[in-house]
């Protein structure tokens, strides 16, 4: 196997190759990974769950994929040396296994592609529907639940069997590829899902299905060429919850037997005692068969207070513990599933994980448990797409979970899969705009010192002999770069916080203002953004950071705080957003002073806000909470309550800069030492704002406001949305990563209106 990646892989180096050969831990893949981009298509994608045709054959979503053959093939001629698809697990019904659509497509990808590639198969392994039938106890059950055995099984297989955790009215589809299968049958509102999470004999089924599969590709021909193994399950196989990411509809889970009883034992073990966790729950007639887990309506959609939005009272604790339990079941079935992997072949694992900046219901999925999976000696890479907004040519791109946080102790594989200007909804319309989104997803995925995989998601995004030839020049900019020691250069740091998700009720708005725009603003400052999670803060070097961003942190202990701000600069700028340090041990708005510096005053919730700023020449800035929005995945047109703010007491010496129509203060400015903090209550600031006070914080800005900047010590990448200057600092001269044209220190440069401009210093 070395010697075959050493034939390959042109990153891989004698010095590596000689120290990977020595780890007794089987992560000589591992680097591979990192170093070297993959492609992602839809060969081989089977119908999911598994199904069986009138014939007994496994159901094929892509009826033909001799297209993605070639693909494969141009991607490998581009310098892609790792290629990855669906692989079939066959395990096609319970207790019966077929792998004559595996073998088909192994047979195809390396028929296609050539023998010489490596391969990281994504294996799906939810069961077979008819599973369900035989263990109604391990299914999952939508509330209002209260079903029997009996009834779970009569409802398995039926169209009130929900296969995919999503409404589709036009069944499984992948983007209405003609290619594709139509689907006959619609998956809508279902009362069962697929199986519990928490379901210890799917662990084991599944887990069987696993090994069988791992043996057959050990065995055969193809063994060398597989470095990595991609688990995948649940909702579209990204590990998350049944229906966790359908808005309008509260028909979510787990109300199944065996996982109440499940969240019972786990409750047992944090209580101590059956007595203790009737207390805690607010059950006393409590027994493992007797779990009464809290309705969607109290989990999160009824509040009538900041209190109730907040989780303050004693009958939320059950709600924060269920998606505490629900986040722990998850990450054990990654690790469980990751460690077959490690027994049966010694290579890399890793599964879809943490998308919680980019889904409000981010705790039900399961998706915040990070320092298990970070610590998991069994997982080594997880993965996430792009953040579904602003993903344009002339924005700033987003992402789904900080990448930065989880390279610090497992590989970060970036998915590129924005649609070029080959599909007709891409907001790419033509090849500059497709350039430059790409060129974008690669200078994110290089300063966080990720990995990334291309992924043509509607079979054809890719194309065109002027895409491919733009993929080539990619591959050799990151060859490139990666040639080269990395040094961190941003003096701005996001800080989000999973953590928070837990001590407030989801809300789709407040959710995409805070955790998408503002971050998306923040980062057109015109500064290099870093991004890490609260979590990190306690043991990462934060003298770099002139300016700090705390986005969604709601709940910051004490003694973390305590550890957190030493670190940080003494002159720190530390801007705190919408509701932060109200949760310590309890929810406590007076509690934010301690740490933040503002006294937060609750205020009555409007249909709409105007926001004055100090000073006739700045523009009043508006937020209206009955408008509705319509992002692409998911949809959700229907308005929501307006979610809860607060304004900062001026009387302990706070400088009012904005103000609420009611004259109450919306954005705020306090001195701590020689720290400057700001307050932001309603997270709808520009990236003009943010500017200034990065400006005034001393950040180091290589472009004008209106253009992100992702940098660091090998390269400077602008993405401008509007025509602008941009100055290059220091003498050395730099050199355009696609043209070649050089640029001396100092120059002014011109930068256009969606277009990429990406330097690296010349040696």
């Amino acid at each position: 196997m070395m010697e075959h990646l050493k034939k390959i892989l042109p990153l891989a180096a004698a010095a590596w190759i000689l120290a990977v050969q020595a780890r007794a831990d089987g992560g000589e893949f591992v680097r591979a990974i990192k170093d070297n981009s993959a492609f992602w298509s839809r060969l081989g994608w089977a119908y999911n769950p598994p199904r069986l045709d009138e014939n007994g054959k496994t159901v094929m979503l892509v009826q033909d994929d001799s297209p993605e053959r070639r693909f494969h093939r141009d991607f490998k001629n581009a310098g892609v040396k790792i290629h990855s698809t669906i692989l079939f697990s066959g395990w096609a019904a319970p207790g019966k296994y077929d792998y004559s659509a595996t073998d088909e497509t192994l047979e195809k990808l390396f028929g296609g592609a050539g023998a010489d590639i490596l391969y990281i198969p994504r294996i799906k392994l939810d069961p077979p529907p008819a599973w369900c039938a035989e263990n109604p106890r391990d299914t999952a059950v939508y509330y209002p639940g209260n079903l029997s055995e009996g009834e779970i099984a009569e409802l398995a297989c039926t169209p009130a069997h929900d296969w995919s955790g999503m409404e589709w009215p036009k069944g499984y589809n992948a983007y209405g590829n003609p290619r594709d299968r139509v689907d006959d049958r619609p998956n809508v509102r279902g009362l069962i899902g697929l199986q519990s999470f928490s379901s210890e004999k799917w662990l084991r089924d599944a887990g069987e299905a696993l090994r069988r599969l791992i043996r057959r590709i050990e065995g055969g021909k193809y063994a060398k060429n597989v470095i990595a193994y991609h688990i995948a399950y649940g909702q579209t196989g990204e590990t998350a919850f049944w229906r966790a990411w359908e808005k309008n509809d509260y028909r979510f889970g787990d109300y199944g037997i065996n996982n109440l009883r499940a969240f019972y034992d786990w409750g047992i073990k944090k209580y101590g005692s059956r007595e203790a966790l009737a207390k805690a729950w607010k059950q006393p007639e409590i027994s493992r068969g007797n779990v009464k887990l809290p309705t969607p309506m109290r989990r999160e959609l009824h509040w009538n207070s900041h209190a109730e939005f907040f989780r303050a009272s004693e009958e939320d604790r059950i709600c924060i513990d269920y998606e505490k339990f629900c986040g722990e079941i998850n990450v054990r079935a990654i690790d469980y599933f990751s460690k077959i992997v490690k027994e049966e072949s010694g290579k890399a694992a890793g599964a879809f994980y943490g998308y919680y900046l980019n889904v409000p219901r981010a705790a039900y999925s399961g998706h915040l448990e990070f320092d298990a999976l970070l610590k998991s000696p069994n997982v080594d890479f997880l993965a996430a797409p792009k953040g579904y907004r602003n993903y344009g040519p002339a924005s700033a791109g987003s992402v789904q979970t900080p990448p930065m946080s989880i390279n610090r102790k497992k590989i970060f594989i970036s998915e590129i899969d924005p649609p070029t200007h080959l599909v007709k909804w891409s907001p790419a319309k033509n090849m500059e705009g497709t350039r430059t989104v790409l060129r974008r997803e690669f200078a994110s995925a290089m300063q966080s010192g990720s990995g990334f995989w291309w992924m043509d998601l509607g079979g054809g995004w890719y194309d065109s002999p002027e895409i491919m030839g733009e993929i080539g020049e990619i591959e050799k900019a990151a060859a490139k770069i990666r040639a080269r020691k990395a040094e961190p250069v941003a003096e701005v740091l996001i800080v989000s916080d999973p953590e928070s998700f837990y001590y407030s009720k989801p809300h789709w708005m407040l959710h995409q203002d805070l955790l998408k725009d503002s971050i998306i603003q923040i980062r057109k400052a015109g500064a290099p953004v870093d991004h890490y999670r609260l979590a990190d803060l306690k043991d990462l070097d934060l003298s770099r950071y002139r300016a700090v961003a705390f986005m969604n942190c709601a709940r910051i202990a004490d003694s973390d705080w305590e550890e957190i701000s030493k670190r940080l600069r003494p002159d720190a700028t530390l801007i705190w957003h919408h509701a932060p340090a109200v949760w310590g041990e309890k929810y406590d708005p007076a509690r934010s002073v301690k740490i933040t510096g503002f006294k937060l005053a609750e205020r009555p919730a409007s249909k709409a806000e105007t926001i004055r700023f100090s000073g006739a020449a700045a523009k009043p800035l508006k937020k209206d909470f009955a408008a509705t929005t319509a992002e692409f995945f998911p949809p959700h047109p229907n308005p929501e309550k307006p979610y809860p703010t607060f304004s900062a007491d001026p009387s302990n010496g706070a400088e009012v800069l904005a103000k609420y129509s009611d004259g109450s203060a919306a954005f705020a400015k306090i001195k701590r030492g020689e720290r400057t903090c700001y307050f932001v209550s309603i997270p709808i600031f520009k990236a003009e704002t943010y500017r200034k006070i990065f400006d005034a914080a001393g950040v180091r800005a290589p472009a004008p406001a209106g253009c992100a900047v992702y940098a660091d010590s090998r390269f400077t990448a602008f993405f401008p949305s509007r025509d602008a200057e941009a100055k290059l600092s220091g003498k050395a001269a730099q050199k355009d990563l696609f043209s070649g044209e050089k640029y001396a220190g100092g120059r002014t440069v011109n930068l256009k209106a969606g277009r990429a401009l990406i330097l690296a210093p010349e040696k």
